[in-house]
């Protein structure tokens, strides 16, 4: 029961997040060779993939039975799930304490760099 468990979670998860979902597109590949076949029977397996995947993105008359052959166009499937939690009544999220804009600095002068330590990579200089 284990290993159908695990094959069955590995199944999923194969065809979740990854192109292995592609595969489920083989009856149309089946058919659309089926029907190459018939307006072509000298035509094989190997030039039918090398017209369809090997000789770029031609346009024609079934261009859109080609894009619907398995691994011809990029599908994102990626989801993570997420589950929304309920804050606790307790958690109070009021503002404790609120600061003066005033009393901050624009930005901390002590903490620029010094530009006296780009003189040690002069060249000497003569008098």
């Amino acid at each position: 029961m284990r290993k159908v468990a695990a094959s069955l979670f590995l199944f999923v998860y194969l065809f979740a997040n990854t192109e292995l979902h592609e595969l489920a597109k083989l009856d149309a590949f089946v058919a659309h060779y089926a029907e190459h076949q018939r307006e072509n029977k000298d035509i094989t397996l190997l030039d039918f993939i090398v017209i369809h995947y090997f000789s770029g993105n031609i346009v024609d008359d079934d261009y859109s039975k080609d894009m619907q052959l398995p691994f011809k166009n990029v599908d994102c499937y990626n989801f993570i799930p997420s589950i929304a939690f309920a804050l606790p009544e307790f958690l109070d999220l009021k503002i404790i304490a609120t600061v003066k804009s005033e009393s901050l600095p624009l930005y901390d002068q002590s903490m620029l760099p010094s530009t006296h330590s780009s003189d040690i990579w002069q060249p000497p200089k003569t008098c």
